[in-house]
């Protein structure tokens, strides 16, 4: 992939390899209206969401590339991890909206880096995109209409039309644009710090109204971030469970297929666990019906003093 195609990749999709590569080889330097443009760029993301449109002035596309860089590193200055989510999801439905006008190779190409088993269907079935039974189950919890019972099925794996394929992808491209925040404060320029409290996003009351209900319980969010070795039992069944079917009222499947992920990660701390499925599951269920709530954080404190550095939870609450 080279010249303007290079750059019009990149440009749908600015979490990718191409668009590393291409800001490293501008070489440009720190610039305050890069500042601004990430932050009129939060706000549409947080407000209106982002659209993707067929820009033809590779100015503009490299423009947005800056924007998202510098919108990563504002965002994570601002230290909100609700903002960072809403943000990280805005950014992942417009590479999806480019993904499904692509071909099947794009689409294929940004599975691969995504590390997703999207490949080509077998002869005699045209038109689908097939995927591993595992990486759809992972991305597919969360959507509606994408259940296992509505798909065709053909040795093993799931067939895909394009428009299902890309939207599947999306949770992946949410899952990648999200790594790495909050970029942690003494990896920020200095700039971004002081631009970040010198400068309020304008976010519409209706989002702020969705954050609110979750605003006292953002350490929960950073605890989802952050692996632990032990006490996992009763960490899903006082904190995590009650938070996100309660707080931040998901669904049961939702919220036990984000604990699994959780656990997931918990493993490459200490593979050894008893935490499975059907435990979080129930957990999350039971916390549905009697509506229980989490744990306050300084219970929580006490819970997990000896599993993890418990000041990153106080961190995430001022």
């Amino acid at each position: 992939m080279a010249g303007t195609d290079r750059l019009s990749f990149a440009y749908r999709y600015p979490f990718s390899t191409e668009a590393k590569e291409i800001i490293q080889e501008a070489k440009l330097g720190f610039e305050y209206r890069y500042l601004d443009m990430a932050k009129a760029h939060l706000e549409s993301a947080l407000n209106e969401g982002l659209k993707y449109s067929d820009l033809k002035i590779s100015s503009l596309k490299m423009d947005y590339l800056m924007a998202y860089l510098y919108s990563r590193m504002l965002v994570s200055a601002v230290g909100r991890p609700d903002l960072i989510i809403n943000y990280s999801y805005a950014e992942a439905r417009r590479s999806a909206q480019a993904l499904a006008l692509s071909e099947p190779t794009e689409i294929i190409h940004v599975a691969e880096e995504l590390g997703v088993s999207l490949t080509d269907a077998p002869t005699g079935e045209s038109g689908y995109l097939t995927i591993g039974f595992a990486d759809f189950l992972k991305y597919s919890a969360r959507m509606k209409g994408m259940e296992l019972s509505n798909q065709r099925l053909n040795h093993g794996v799931v067939l895909l039309f394009k428009n299902n394929a890309a939207k599947l992808l999306r949770e992946a491209i949410k899952q990648q644009i999200k790594a790495g925040m909050p970029i942690p404060k003494k990896e920020l320029p200095s700039e971004v710090i002081d631009y970040a409290k010198k400068t309020r996003l304008k976010v519409k009351e209706s989002v702020k109204k969705a954050s609110a209900s979750s605003a006292s319980h953002t350490w929960v969010d950073r605890l989802l971030e952050t692996p632990i070795a032990d006490v996992r039992h009763r960490t899903v069944n006082l904190i995590l469970a009650p938070y996100l079917v309660n707080v931040k009222n998901m669904e049961v499947d939702e919220a036990t297929k984000r604990i699994v992920d959780y656990i997931e990660l918990c493993k490459q701390v200490d593979p050894t666990t008893r935490v499975n499925e059907p435990y979080i599951r129930y957990q999350c269920t039971y916390a549905k019906r009697k509506g229980s709530r989490p744990l306050s954080l300084s219970k929580a404190k006490e819970l997990l003093g000896g599993a993890l550095n418990v000041d990153i939870l106080e961190e995430a609450k001022k």
